[in-house]
């Protein structure tokens, strides 16, 4: 093999790491505290590139129960370990990432002040979707993609939650939700470098998306059903190489809805908050890269509001 063959080979790669957080999502409408489905998620990559990621998250939310002072709190502790598979493939001439997640894990809650907890885990609701590139997005294969200049670009997301996840109507917490969600999402993405290579990739990202809900038809408590209205959320980045082998972003995520409604009763329980954090990426060798994200909620309209997140990712593309 030719050097010249052998540099082409090492810089596809590298490429294909860099984007290879592309697509991944996170939590089905959970809130996650500034960071979201995180950084360079929906940057385009090679036709053919396939990626594993692996997801750690440790959450820690609390709040008081009706919004004031004088009830007790509620607090919530999760630990989520998520495997993600994505697949790029080519769709009319269009980039189109499909990618099915397996998330497991614990979550515990309890209400300050009193007896009731509980502890739920196994298996979450498993999700499938796809994002496909609608402006700037390109089906290219690694050899186009290395001359490639980025612009604007712009796709259309589509995910669905299956109620697969660990649940029963008689525990005070669930890890699993026990209906269906569906989100739809317009990723974008500015490509401020001049090109995908390593090294001088600088991005602005905004993503709009909602997640709508299916009824819980088994909801907690002993009631007989549970209505959820459309939760709404803009995120953004800002990410920066500083070399080629780091990178960083500043993240913060915009959410409001979500409110519930039990045996016709208005719970008036949504939730309107922004949340900051900030993301660091490190290509290691072989084709693998971590990440480690850190966000906080700062402001919300529910008394005693705090939320924040941990989160690796561990990718390997092939």
């Amino acid at each position: 093999m030719t050097s010249e063959k052998k540099r082409h080979m090492t810089w596809t790669k590298k490429t294909a790491l860099a984007a290879a957080c592309l697509w991944v999502m996170g939590m089905a409408g959970t809130a996650t505290a500034g960071v979201g489905d995180g950084p360079r998620a929906y940057m385009n990559a090679p036709v053919g590139t396939q990626m594993l990621t692996f997801n750690y998250m440790k959450q820690d939310s609390g709040f008081n129960i009706d919004g004031s002072p004088s009830q007790p709190a509620t607090h919530i502790d999760a630990d989520i370990l998520a495997l993600q598979y994505t697949r790029v493939v080519n769709i009319g001439g269009n980039a189109a990432g499909l990618f099915a997640i397996a998330p497991m894990g614990r979550v515990s809650g309890s209400l300050i002040g009193t007896a009731k907890e509980g502890t739920s885990s196994g298996l979450g609701d498993m999700q499938f979707g796809i994002v496909m590139g609608l402006v700037g997005s390109p089906a290219l294969t690694p050899q186009e993609y290395a001359s490639y200049e980025p612009g604007f670009s712009m796709g259309v997301l589509a995910k669905l939650s299956i109620p697969t996840g660990a649940y029963s109507s008689g525990k005070t917490v669930n890890f699993g939700t026990n209906r269906f969600a569906f989100q739809v999402g317009l990723p974008m993405t500015w490509n401020l470098g001049r090109s995908f290579v390593p090294g001088n990739v600088t991005t602005l990202e905004l993503t709009p998306s909602a997640w709508m809900y299916a009824d819980n038809t088994s909801p907690t408590g002993g009631a007989s059903n549970q209505s959820r209205k459309p939760l709404y959320s803009l995120e953004a980045h800002l990410t920066h190489d500083f070399s080629s082998k780091v990178w960083g972003s500043l993240d913060a995520v915009y959410s409001n809805g979500g409110a519930t409604t039990t045996d016709g009763v208005f719970d008036d329980n949504g939730l309107e908050a922004f949340g900051v954090g900030a993301t660091i990426g490190v290509a290691l060798n072989n084709g693998f890269g971590l990440q480690f994200s850190y966000g906080q909620t700062p402001k919300s309209n529910t008394y005693g509001f705090k939320d924040s997140l941990f989160r690796v990712k561990l990718v390997k593309v092939f």
